[in-house]
């Protein structure tokens, strides 16, 4: 019952409607089959003494006269004028034959059907057996109480039975065809009682999508229907509102981060970096004045330690915070990122960029770390050896990512979620507070992973011109 589960309402009110008038034609059939059978019989049975005693009335005048003509004429137009008629044969009280219907004779096994014929019996004696041609209701009908002869009259059920199965399939054709006009006027009730539903189960996918409509449903009743669109409409309004501040929280909590993020660089470059120059500087002062070589060399190797250690925290600083971001722009910044994700690591990162105009500071920034993010989830867990970076816009910004590893699943992504490595999630909140969209797909065989993001372009202040 599958297919049932996938049917609508009201295509399942209709299939119901349709299964219950046609079960109930079958069981009227039945139950008219059954209980017209034992009256039509009846009354064929009662037809056929009818005709049997005309016939007894009308063959005495011959018998007495010895005019076989007249009675086998009699006897063929009793039968031709009743199609249950399937035989009639006269015989005299001897049992000998005086007219008949029969083309080829009379059946020998007529005869002893009636075991016994009473002498001057007024009643009519009917026998049932069954034959080549289906059930004989045989008929015996005594001429003047016996005396000139019997009347053996066979009525043949097969024509019952053949108005019963005409009156029963007339019976099932119309009921089927009331169902099936049934079933459409509930379908097309049902449909148009649902429709609410339908806009309702539209409103949710909207909403369940991350959309929220621009107007609220109207409300055309006071039913179940009205009720639950006002409730839809409140939900959506409280969702809406809901996700209003939870962006205005969430792009806040981003800009403290990435101000604290810009103040750190900023102390690490210029306190931590300044003394940390000055201590290279003394350390070599003090390997100029030392005159032990060996003692000079340690001296030396301890700047070159401190020396990595600038250009690590200078590093940091760049991470944290990239100039190049504030002073070339975004374009600039991806490139010293991807150089020196291809300095330490075993990648080759190829970059195209095409935008018409600068994006604001906030674009920009999301921009830089949505791609820092694909960069660094490429090394940490792809294990590609191939990447692109492709950024272009004009009233839209695209940027495309791409990159030739082991491929993102959904296993993957829901054991991310488990170990609260959330970095695809974090990008997905930058890019919604920026009212964009991403996919992750792959083009295979030569990349994988593609991640496809777009942002509305804004420039300094305002909507990109194109």
């Amino acid at each position: 019952m599958g297919w049932f589960a996938k049917l609508n309402i009201a295509s399942k009110l209709s299939v119901m409607v349709a299964s219950v008038i046609f079960v109930f034609s079958l069981l009227s059939g039945f139950i008219l089959w059954s209980s017209l059978s034992e009256v039509m019989r009846q009354d064929l049975e009662a037809r056929g003494k009818s005709i049997a005693m005309e016939i007894s009335q009308l063959s005495s005048e011959p018998i007495q006269m010895g005019n076989l003509y007249a009675l086998e004429e009699l006897i063929y137009m009793a039968k031709n004028n009743n199609e249950f008629v399937e035989y009639i044969f006269i015989v005299d009280p001897n049992q000998k034959i005086m007219a008949h219907t029969f083309r080829n004779g009379i059946p020998e096994k007529l005869f002893p059907i009636h075991t016994y014929i009473q002498k001057n019996s007024t009643e009519n004696d009917i026998l049932e057996f069954e034959s080549n041609i289906g059930q004989i209701d045989d008929i015996i009908c005594p001429i003047e109480d016996g005396s000139l002869g019997y009347i053996r009259l066979g009525v043949n059920e097969k024509a019952l039975i053949m108005m019963l199965a005409k009156n029963f399939f007339k019976l099932v054709c119309i009921t089927l065809a009331v169902g099936l006009l049934g079933a459409w006027f509930v379908y097309k009730l049902a449909h148009i009682f649902t429709r609410p539903l339908e806009k309702l189960i539209h409103r949710a996918e909207t909403i369940s999508a991350g959309g929220f409509p621009s107007h609220p449903l109207t409300v055309r009743s006071g039913d179940e229907f009205g009720r639950l669109t006002m409730a839809m409409n409140n939900m959506a309004g409280s969702l809406q509102a809901g996700e209003i501040e939870r962006k205005k929280l969430l792009g806040h909590l981003l800009n403290v981060q990435e101000n604290e993020r810009k103040r750190i660089s900023m102390e690490i470059h210029d306190e931590s970096g300044q003394a940390l120059t000055a201590l290279i500087l003394s350390i070599r002062a003090l390997a100029n004045q030392v005159d032990d070589q060996e003692q000079k060399e340690y001296i030396l190797a301890v700047r070159d330690e401190t020396y990595h250690i600038l250009q690590k925290l200078r590093h940091l600083a760049v991470e944290l915070r990239p100039p190049a971001l504030d002073e070339l722009g975004i374009e600039a910044a991806v490139r010293n990122l991807i150089s020196g994700y291809q300095k330490f690591n075993n990648l080759t990162v190829t970059f195209i960029c095409h935008l018409q105009q600068q994006p604001d500071d906030m674009t920009s920034l999301a921009l830089y770390r949505i791609i820092q993010e694909c960069l660094t989830n490429i090394i940490k867990h792809s294990h590609a050896t191939k990447a692109s970076v492709y950024l272009e816009g004009t009233q839209w910004i695209q940027l495309i990512v791409k990159d030739n590893g082991i491929g993102v699943t959904e296993e993957i992504i829901k054991k991310a979620r488990q170990t609260n490595h959330l970095g695809i999630y974090g990008m997905q909140e930058r890019i919604q507070i920026l009212g964009g969209t991403m996919q992750i797909t792959s083009e295979k065989p030569e990349w994988m992973t593609v991640y496809r993001i777009q942002l509305k372009a804004v420039t300094k202040g305002r909507d990109m011109d194109v």
